[in-house]
């Protein structure tokens, strides 16, 4: 029980030290982000040999993307260390949202892909697929859900900023191949072939995909405005 403005002085400085303590951790997980951002896109880029059509792949543009925000957000942490407060800016926690999900889409995708019913699987094992597919994508979505300031519950028009990065990658690589620079034999996904899948079959897998991206938006963002507080609970006197 708080009986005395000492004691509510007490649980603050515990406040502070868990703050602080927070913000410390979610450094390391940013740092651990960029560093296998940065060299698995390089891994991939000479590993695979295809020069600029290596960054037709989601993936590789995810965490491209993924890797700048963690790299701005170090520096909001930073920030937020050095002065003792939370930036609280809502183009900051959507372009964060747009992070995680675009992250978790490529978790569950690489995840399908291994499945038994598919012929052909990812080399997951490879240092490139294992930082892009599982690593970076689980440290997203852990940083997100656990350190960002939540928002209050979103609106469906909210919620579907979670998908900005997917719309931005949709229209690039499809004006890409309607162009011609993107040949079909170089398509990187098979429902972005609009003349073989047809324009029906290309709408229920869009409807689809941004069916997921919308869900993933809504439960990452529901967990981050849950969890966030767990660093926070029976603060005590000292």
């Amino acid at each position: 029980m708080i009986n005395s403005e000492k004691d509510i002085d007490e649980i603050l400085v515990q406040f502070q030290k868990r703050y602080r303590q927070k913000k410390i951790l979610n450094l390391v997980i940013s740092a651990a982000i960029i560093v296998m951002g940065i060299s698995s896109v390089l891994f991939i880029y000479y590993f695979d040999g295809e020069g600029l059509l290596t960054f037709r792949w989601m993936t590789v543009d995810g965490t491209i993307f993924t890797t700048l925000m963690t790299i701005f957000f170090v520096a909001v942490n930073t920030t937020e260390l050095i002065e003792d407060t939370e930036l609280t800016l809502r183009s900051v926690y959507f372009a964060r949202l747009s992070s995680a999900v675009a992250e978790s889409l490529i978790l569950i995708v690489v995840l399908i892909s291994q499945l038994p019913v598919f012929p052909q699987h990812m080399h997951i094992l490879r240092y490139d697929m294992m930082c892009m597919h599982i690593l970076i994508p689980l440290l997203t979505i852990l940083s997100f859900v656990y350190n960002d300031s939540p928002m209050p519950r979103l609106r469906f028009k909210d919620l579907m900023k979670g998908t900005w990065f997917i719309s931005v990658y949709a229209v690039v690589i499809l004006s890409l191949i309607t162009s011609g620079v993107v040949t079909r034999q170089m398509i990187p996904y098979f429902f972005l072939d609009l003349e073989a899948m047809g324009p029906i079959m290309s709408a229920v897998v869009f409807l689809f995909i941004y069916g997921l991206g919308y869900l993933f938006s809504l439960g990452i963002s529901t967990l981050n405005r849950k969890l966030y507080w767990n660093w926070f609970r029976n603060l005590k006197k000292r």
